[in-house]
């Protein structure tokens, strides 16, 4: 991907981002009945509180509620806080995973030693960068999520909608500050060639600046993108199915329902993962057997998964499913008890002051 291609996909994903974040300051009003004592009501959240005063007068206190720059600041430190804390637990399998779809015929489920070897290797990268990507995910989701909102509300867009719009629009900045990590992370984890034990994440993107130009860094991006939005998308609206629509849950709900989404969306996804990793670790040339495989390959993301298919069927297509499976239930239950107790937490914050 070029330097230019990726400087307009960003500049058009923050100028749509930033078009749909210009709306008013919502107004709040108070009913203040007339009577000789307010009564103190506790501010438990962004629906109107309705609380009896002397002699049974209702006082209605229309609170504060969430606007795109709170939704903003409280998914950046949410996605920031659950990313930390993702990357730590799931890495031993995402490592397995990696290897499965890339060099299948060493690794397999049944030899867990040789699977699970040295699994923390080039974590350093990920860590550093998943930290902001998730923030800069997250911050820019729910943000465009709550503007949609305001903008149109909530008769007139169904909720599927917005999410999907919130999680596309994101998809591009998240991206750019992950894919690097990404590929080095993966060439590492696959024990590529160049990429060994005694290869350190640095030295790793000097090796592919070097050879393959910074564009290297970027290998596999629109892989990433069309992997990680239906992945996400489905992710997503499952949880909101599951969730019924609250705005507010407890930890433990948050963390049954997230992994189990996560776990349908990463299981359905596996075919879109296994050309992913394999585009990163070693070039749509080990997609193809023949050079003319390969060129024709290059083409298209769906052709692919038919090469895919055709030479390897459903064994390559969901090729480290189990870890993939596994990994999710994991991931998707940190993920979203993190979300939803940081968030709430910078909520409150917000809404106090």
């Amino acid at each position: 991907i070029s330097p230019r291609r990726l400087f307009f996909s960003s500049t058009a994903s923050i100028m749509v981002a930033s078009g749909i974040f210009m709306t008013d300051n919502a107004s709040f009003a108070t009913e203040i009945p007339e009577t000789s004592r307010p009564v103190q009501s506790g501010i438990a959240g962004p629906e109107n509180v309705v609380s009896v005063g002397v002699m049974g007068t209702k006082i209605v206190e229309n609170e504060k509620t969430s606007s795109p720059l709170m939704e903003s600041v409280s998914g950046f430190v949410a996605g920031g806080a659950l990313s930390f804390t993702k990357t730590i637990v799931k890495y031993p399998l995402d490592t397995a995973t990696v290897r499965l779809q890339t060099n299948s015929a060493y690794y397999s489920v049944n030899k867990l030693g040789p699977l699970f070897d040295n699994s923390f290797r080039g974590i350093l990268t990920p860590l550093v960068t998943n930290i902001p990507a998730g923030a800069v995910f997250f911050a820019v989701k729910d943000a465009t999520k709550q503007a949609l909102k305001e903008r149109r509300g909530d008769a007139s867009m169904p909720k599927w909608f917005s999410t999907s719009f919130a999680v596309a629009v994101a998809q591009i900045p998240y991206w750019l500050v992950r894919n690097p990590s990404e590929v080095v992370k993966t060439r590492q984890q696959a024990g590529i060639d160049g990429y060994g034990e005694d290869t350190n994440a640095l030295e790793a993107i000097k090796k592919i600046w070097t050879d393959e130009t910074p564009s290297g860094l970027y290998s596999g991006f629109w892989e990433n993108v069309f992997y990680a939005y239906p992945a996400d998308v489905i992710k997503f609206l499952c949880y909101e199915s599951l969730s019924s629509g609250k705005r507010v849950l407890q930890p433990l709900e948050g963390s049954i329902y997230g992994a189990l989404s996560t776990a349908v969306a990463q299981l359905v996804t596996t075919p879109l993962d296994v050309v992913r990793n394999r585009v990163m670790a070693q070039g749509f040339n080990e997609l193809g057997s023949s050079e003319e495989d390969a060129r024709s390959t290059r083409r298209s993301y769906l052709g692919s998964i038919i090469n895919l298919a055709e030479t390897e069927g459903l064994n390559g297509l969901f090729a480290g499913a189990a870890p993939r499976v596994g990994k999710a239930l994991l991931s998707g239950a940190i993920q979203f008890a993190t979300y939803e107790e940081t968030k709430s937490s910078i909520n409150k914050l917000f809404l106090t002051k």
